[in-house]
């Protein structure tokens, strides 16, 4: 069977292209690849990604598109490859692709005669996919109507489509990490930052086995930079929630001026790279005086994926024009309905369901992405979660089922139902997550309402040092050692971004 190695460079930014230290990802990646094939090595490419990989893949075949969409590529790939029986696919910014693994991979799908095969439980960057060359006007057929740009998961996506109609292949881990959510690519900072502390540890030919022993003598390894944020923007809320710790507050907090956000969101994304933006911490950011100047500045973040948690009182029909009128996809808002009746409403807090639920119809009659209803789950209103689902389902918002937060005990115990896995890990949110109150302090998670261990100050201290300083606490927790607040914390298990 005659194959090909795709490399795909249609990657967004151009960290994946730099160099890290002494090592480039790039030759090493291609060094690997050599190994396997010597001659039928075709990389996917436009002018923008052409100008980032210069001189390094120099007499490599290329196969241009003229945009990146989805079904061009799997167009110009098949006309390209036609002659080929299978390919193996992978990305540019892969630079610890396992070899050993590859050929394991293409050796079970020669024998089980698979059209499609993908590695399972291991990390993205250590497998590649392979699929048959005769799969790809089937799988282009199926986006006919799909306009989005290629992805890293655009074959499995496509084949998923018909997954009963394609002959596939899984080659299992022997160590199932899917449950770390790790990523071992070089297009992100955070990732970028994991695997050059990899090859530092043991070279760019760490192979999977490698890695499963680094991350259990070091397991502090993988916090690297945050990924999520929660900024304090206004202290104001519409009246009573019961499950909202901010009347507990010992210290009334202040409303954060817009320019001071602005500060703040700079020295994030300066230190973290891309990341989630939530501007609702234990407030309504409706409330704030300028949240529209507040929102600007967010979106005009190319890297910012900005949130808004709303009890959607205050999210009228201006306020959806004025969020409509933004061309980017780059902003998820998240209503806070928690119920169907209007008596289960108005035990969760002050009344106003009706009005509530025209806004969130007024805001997807605008068809924008990303608008979701949340329910947090209590026994007050458990006996109407499917309901809720189903009922908002067929309006076309996304259902996000939350679990209850009690915040250290701090608010009464109102669910019964307990979600944490049999097996403790250490807290995602330890490991991701920053916090800012309106004031800069940084606590050292979203728990501690009184900011009772505080990491520093982002209007006064360096935010390295400040992420830096909460290393000691993830590292407790990857040591089973908990103090008084995590022992009998249970949002450790839950994950934001």
């Amino acid at each position: 069977m005659n194959k090909a190695i795709v490399i795909n460079s249609l990657l967004a930014g151009e960290t994946w292209a730099r160099r890290f230290g002494s090592t480039d990802g790039i030759s090493v990646l291609l060094e690997k690849v050599f190994s396997l094939v010597k001659d039928d090595v075709f990389i996917v490419t436009d002018h923008t990604a052409e100008r980032l990989i210069g001189a390094r893949a120099d007499g490599i075949k290329r196969i241009a598109v003229e945009n990146r969409k989805t079904k061009q590529v799997f167009s110009r790939l098949y006309k390209a490859l036609q002659n080929y029986e299978y390919i193996i696919y992978l990305f540019f910014d892969t630079p610890l692709l396992d070899i050993e693994i590859v050929k394991k991979m293409e050796m079970v799908h020669r024998e089980e005669i698979a059209e499609y095969t993908y590695g399972e439980g291991f990390p993205i960057g250590f497998t590649p996919e392979i699929l048959q060359i005769e799969m790809l006007p089937k799988l282009a057929t199926l986006l006919e109507d799909d306009d989005t740009p290629i992805k890293r998961d655009s074959f499995f996506t496509a084949v998923s489509k018909e997954i009963n109609s394609f002959d596939i292949e899984t080659y299992f881990s022997h160590q199932n990490m899917r449950l770390k959510r790790l990523e071992l690519t070089t297009s992100e900072k955070r990732n970028r930052l994991l695997v050059q502390r990899i090859i530092d540890r043991a070279g760019a030919w760490c192979s999977f086995d490698k890695f499963c022993i680094i991350l259990e003598d070091s397991p502090a390894v993988v916090r690297t930079l945050p990924s999520y944020a929660e900024i304090e923007i206004t202290p104001k809320a519409n009246g009573r929630c019961v499950y909202s710790p901010l009347s507990l507050r010992k210290k009334k907090p202040r409303e954060m001026y817009a320019e001071e956000y602005a500060a703040v969101l700079d020295k994030i994304v300066d230190f973290a790279g891309g990341l989630h933006v939530s501007i609702s911490y234990l407030g309504e950011p409706f409330l704030h005086t300028d949240v529209s100047e507040i929102i600007k500045r967010s979106l005009d973040k190319r890297d910012v994926h900005l949130i808004i948690e709303t009890d959607g009182i205050q999210c009228t029909p201006q306020v959806s024009d004025f969020i409509a009128g933004f061309a980017s996809n780059n902003l998820s808002i998240i209503f806070q309905v928690d119920a169907v009746t209007e008596d289960t409403y108005n035990g969760v807090r002050d009344r106003g369901l009706g009005r509530v639920e025209r806004n969130i119809r007024y805001l997807l009659s605008k068809k924008r992405e990303s608008v979701y209803v949340q329910f947090v789950r209590m026994d007050s209103n458990e006996d109407e979660m499917l309901k809720f689902y189903d009922v908002w389902e067929a309006e076309g918002a996304k259902v996000i089922i939350q679990k209850y937060n009690s915040y250290l005990g701090v608010l009464p115990a109102l669910s019964s139902s307990d979600l944490a896995p049999l097996e403790r890990m250490p807290c995602w949110h330890l490991q991701r997550d920053i916090v800012v109150f309106s004031n800069g302090d940084i606590p050292r998670c979203k728990q501690d309402i009184n900011g009772k261990i505080l990491l520093g100050n982002i209007f006064k201290d360096d935010i390295a040092d400040i992420w830096k300083r909460g290393e000691p606490h993830y590292i407790d927790h990857c040591r089973n050692k908990y103090d008084t607040w995590c022992d009998v914390c249970d949002e450790y298990y839950t994950f934001n971004f």
